[in-house]
């Protein structure tokens, strides 16, 4: 009957790791039964994972651009060539050591461009189902840290297409707030012109409009009223060269809703 007792191995695995004082984000991203824990309670993983820096980098990956190749203009002290090119991009930010640990994790046969796009989809998936899991304190916090969310939201004011996978995990983490903090978002929407707008642009992005659907139907709820005046709203301004002709305002419309 041993094997009745595997699942506090694992446990005390995903616990020792938080344990250490040095702990990174990407460690416990890397973990496989990471996911499993968040949805047993873990409460040691959940109040890691609650913290404003953390969730600030879970929302940065589910939307982390792809790296881009950028020669360097230094030369060296001979005046000789210059260095190699380099990588930048999201993966820049993360600890040399997270990052090459990941890495060294991955199958052996790929180039480190192939191995690091593995990455970043990876973490975007896993911090994806981290956010939109069924952890009510996970939300919470995420609405608390409005400056990180007003970022996660400036993913849609980028030029169309957008990633299609990418755009999904999007929709996804916003749904399930949408769905657990219905007020709270609609007071984010409140404070942020323009959200609407910005989505309709990316109207041949089926997962971005299937969110703005959403967004829309919340006009039946309780406490939903004036999402649709806000919505057109914004639609107006976007295409009048004078704010004022248009006679309204987001702020106002929720204000009144």
């Amino acid at each position: 009957m041993f094997w009745r007792f595997g699942g506090y191995a694992q446990l005390s695995s995903l616990d020792s790791i938080l344990d250490k004082p040095d702990v990174t984000v990407e460690e416990l991203l890397d973990e496989s039964d990471l996911i499993q824990e968040l949805k047993q309670q873990n409460s040691k993983l959940i109040e890691y994972l609650r913290d404003e820096n953390v969730l600030e980098r879970l929302l940065r990956y589910v939307i982390a651009p792809k790296p881009k190749s950028v020669a360097s203009p230094i030369e060296d002290a001979d005046g000789g060539k210059a260095r190699s090119a380099s990588r930048e991009g999201f993966f820049g930010k993360v600890t040399a050591r997270a990052r090459s640990t990941s890495i060294n994790k991955s199958d052996g046969g790929d180039g480190e461009e192939s191995k690091e796009e593995k990455q970043r989809m990876k973490y975007a998936y896993v911090s994806c189902e981290i956010l939109s899991s069924e952890v009510w304190s996970i939300s919470e916090a995420v609405l608390e840290n409005q400056e990180s969310l007003r970022n996660f939201w400036n993913y849609i004011k980028q030029p169309s297409p957008l990633d299609p996978v990418q755009a999904g995990y999007f929709t996804k983490v916003n749904e399930s707030l949408l769905d657990r903090k219905m007020e709270e978002m609609l007071e984010f929407f409140r404070s942020n012109e323009n959200v609407v707008s910005d989505m309709l642009d990316h109207v041949d992005c089926p997962m971005i409009m299937d969110l703005l659907l959403k967004i829309i139907s919340l006009e039946k709820s309780e406490g939903g009223q004036g999402i649709v005046d806000v919505g057109a709203c914004e639609i107006v301004q976007a295409t009048t060269a004078d704010e004022h002709d248009s006679g309204c305002s987001p702020r106002t419309s929720f204000q009144n809703s």
